[in-house]
């Protein structure tokens, strides 16, 4: 049966009075909820942490990291104290307005292969590099945080600089 156009403008008017959390879960992907040093990582969530980034850049290497098809954006770790900092390294403090949060990989050996967290996201949107991040921004997402089976956080990406 064909819907009529009251119908099909009911139903878009719907959707968009969801909360962006709901409207921004239409990836394939798994979701994770983690809370590390008194702070909670969930998708859609806001969220203020303290972080630690290498200012140095990594030597590019392709494929065996997942370089070839990682989202642009700067990468960075969870870190509340950080102590004294090695020569290299910043830290600061980062806030998240909508972040997606999901399983670095179901097996530690794998992070990089097709099960990783960088491959499942550019099959999830058919992107990769600068193409995915735009597409991630436009779901509503601002960063990228991964979480292992232990339940810590490991790489987070800001996708907005």
């Amino acid at each position: 049966m064909k819907k009529t156009a009251a119908q099909l403008d009911r139903e878009v008017t719907e959707i968009l009075a969801r909360p962006r959390k709901a409207r921004s879960r239409t990836l394939d992907l798994d979701l994770a909820v983690r809370a590390e040093e008194g702070k909670r990582f969930e998708t859609g969530v806001p969220v203020t942490f303290r972080s630690l980034r290498n200012t140095e850049k990594s030597p590019y290497v392709g494929a065996t990291f997942g370089q070839d098809i990682e989202p642009a954006g700067r990468y960075l770790l969870h870190v509340e104290n950080p102590g004294t900092v090695a020569r290299g390294w910043e830290t600061g403090v980062v806030s998240l307005r909508s972040p997606l949060v999901i399983p670095l990989s179901g097996d530690l050996d794998a992070i990089y292969g097709p099960q990783g967290w960088k491959a499942r996201l550019a099959k999830a949107t058919g992107k990769k590099g600068c193409a995915l991040s735009a597409d991630l921004i436009r779901r509503g997402y601002d960063g990228i945080v991964t979480v292992d089976d232990s339940g810590y956080t490991r790489e987070i990406v800001l996708l907005k600089p």
